[in-house]
């Protein structure tokens, strides 16, 4: 194929996808404002963290269906990480958060696939599903991979690449590789932090480095698209 045509063809389909991703984070998002408006700061959370009693198995199920449940929750998944790895350990935590995280990515993402021909039906013109039709079959698989560690955006990755029928075999592999990372790294700094008691530090980085991502990943994605239109 001619290398200006797939960069025309790339030009055409970036705001239909970005459309649709943006809405679908912002429905996700939507229950997580109550909580930005009364939640309770960091400090707080270490101190209740702190007081818990619960064994190390019910601490791991608890984390684990947080994690499992994240698409219909308003969790943030880099703070329960972090705990996981400061109550946990290392391994154990990593094992939970990476298990946790993949469930709830298959949940989402199956219960997409089963609800995107109506979705599409419903709210999607013919042009728009090519559109998204095609962007799947050659970014999917970056677009679950850079997705992963942003908060709200990960989810829709998912929900977006369900709904436009990705297969299960293209699905697993990028989801698998970047939640061992995710999990591995945020596991990691709980730790770390637990024995250095600064678990309060550990909290404020793990809750403000997927945004500081989510805004460069924004910035960069708008700075692309105005380059490819001029």
């Amino acid at each position: 194929m001619d290398a200006t045509k797939f960069g025309e063809r790339s030009v055409n389909q970036m705001p239909t996808v970005l459309k649709v991703l943006l809405l679908i984070a912002a429905a996700l998002a939507i229950p997580i404002i109550p909580f930005v408006i009364w939640g309770h700061s960091l400090q707080q959370a270490a101190d209740a963290w702190e007081q818990t009693q619960a064994s190390p198995i019910v601490m791991a199920m608890g984390l684990f269906g947080l994690l499992a449940f994240d698409v219909f929750l308003p969790v943030p998944s880099s703070l329960v990480n972090t705990i996981a790895g400061a109550r946990l350990g290392l391994f154990a935590g990593s094992l939970v958060c990476f298990t946790g995280l993949s469930v709830g990515a298959a949940i989402g993402f199956g219960l997409a696939k089963m609800a995107g021909p109506a979705i599409k039906k419903r709210w999607l013109e013919e042009a728009d599903i090519a559109t998204l039709r095609t962007f799947a079959e050659r970014w999917g698989v970056a677009l679950l991979v850079v997705t992963r560690a942003l908060p709200i955006l990960a989810e829709a990755a998912v929900v977006l690449l369900g709904v436009q029928g990705l297969s299960w075999r293209k699905f697993w592999p990028p989801v698998l590789l970047a939640n061992a990372g995710i999990a591995i790294a945020y596991a990691a700094l709980g730790q770390i932090a637990a024995d250095q008691e600064w678990l309060v530090i550990a909290l404020a980085i793990a809750a403000g480095f997927p945004l500081l991502l989510t805004f460069w990943a924004r910035k960069w994605l708008r700075k692309r698209h105005e380059e490819r239109v001029v």
